[in-house]
């Protein structure tokens, strides 16, 4: 994603926000993966040690729920960074660009704002949690995932918005708009 010379913001600021976008990108990456690695191994010894020993993991269901709770926020968090997330492009690619701007624009504002509203409920409720049934872990420790995500979210939101924003300047600078 690089600017042109035309982009108003300074270039170090955002070179910065830049590596921290794909220093979460990475980490997101690195974590789902290392929980679907995980989740992969326990389902797979789990099926191993009931096929040939009739006995198996009593806690691997409910690791394997915690794994997937998190891989699942964390790919949301992920897919928001990339703008690869689910949205309909049959009418908008129609649109003016302009117009697709403006909409990408409110759009992002819009869950900002969402996600926003929801963290502090989150927290607030992530200390009323028990602790799980099997493992005995503080299931805050499994759901904390769930603010976590909706701030990386938001950044990478806000960080897709600058970016669309300043490549419009440069775009129109280019022009001689």
């Amino acid at each position: 994603m690089a600017l042109q010379k035309g982009a108003t913001m300074d270039n170090k600021i955002y070179r910065g926000l830049f590596v921290l976008n794909n220093f979460l990108q990475k980490t997101e990456k690195l974590i789902g993966a290392a929980a679907l690695a995980i989740l992969f191994f326990v389902m797979i010894t789990n099926a191993i040690l009931r096929y040939f020993f009739s006995s198996g993991l009593d806690w691997s269901d409910e690791l394997n729920g915690y794994l997937l709770v998190w891989i699942g926020f964390l790919s949301a968090a992920y897919t928001m960074s990339t703008n690869s997330h689910l949205n309909i492009t049959a009418v908008i690619s129609y649109l003016p660009n302009w117009l697709q701007y403006v909409l990408r624009q409110f759009m992002g504002i819009v869950q900002i704002i969402m996600f926003l509203i929801y963290i502090k409920p989150l927290i607030k409720l992530l200390k009323t949690l028990p602790i799980s049934n099997v493992m005995k872990v503080p299931l805050e420790y499994v759901y904390i995932i769930l603010p976590i995500s909706f701030v990386l979210m938001t950044y990478h939101i806000i960080f897709n918005l600058l970016t669309d924003t300043l490549q419009r300047i440069a775009e129109h600078s280019e022009k001689g708009c």
